[in-house]
């Protein structure tokens, strides 16, 4: 998949799945080096979140951002496409995206605000994850809503039909 119009030269789709693939995360070399627990932990977080109610998750983490941050979002939905997962995460020191089939694009933005607020990697693909598991965002009856919607516009395009009614009525007894 490397060279896609939409992914920075530098990717390898191929290679990041074949990664995420093995355990559900990908850690740069250079961040692996430097934070030598961060794989360990993130698998428990992948382990927990697919235990839990979220779902199966990749978690990758780059070396480094692409030129263009919005890259990032295109590279977490190659990722979805190519894997098995549910939603995949990608983060690079100075931004991330997430991307699901199973989650509302509203909740993962709630849970990747606290994800990038976090500087620790872990705790933040911890933090997305509880706030996606834990928001009421995506409980809301959206048929309920409508059907209560539409019961208040028939409520008042009666009181409307019949004030107008009201007023033709007296108009006509004032004009006998």
């Amino acid at each position: 998949m490397e060279g896609s119009p939409l992914i920075p030269e530098d990717i390898d789709i191929a290679d990041l799945a074949q990664d995420l693939n093995k355990d559900a995360v990908m850690v740069g070399p250079h961040t692996a080096s430097e934070y030598p627990q961060l794989e360990h932990d993130l698998v428990g977080v992948a382990k927990q979140a697919q235990a839990g109610d979220f779902g199966s998750v990749g978690l990758v983490y780059l070396d480094k951002t692409p030129p263009m941050t919005s890259d990032l979002r295109d590279i977490a939905q190659e990722l979805l496409n190519t894997t098995d997962f549910e939603t995949v995460v990608v983060r690079s020191p100075e931004s991330g995206a997430v991307v699901s089939d199973i989650h509302s694009r509203a909740v993962l933005e709630i849970g990747q605000g606290d994800m990038l607020a976090t500087p620790d990697y872990a705790a933040g693909a911890q933090a997305l994850i509880e706030d996606v598991t834990q928001s009421s965002v995506g409980a809301i009856d959206w048929t309920a809503v409508t059907v209560m919607g539409l019961v208040v516009l028939t409520v008042l395009l009666v009181v409307i039909a019949l004030a107008q009614w009201g007023l033709r009525r007296k108009a006509q007894l004032s004009s006998l």
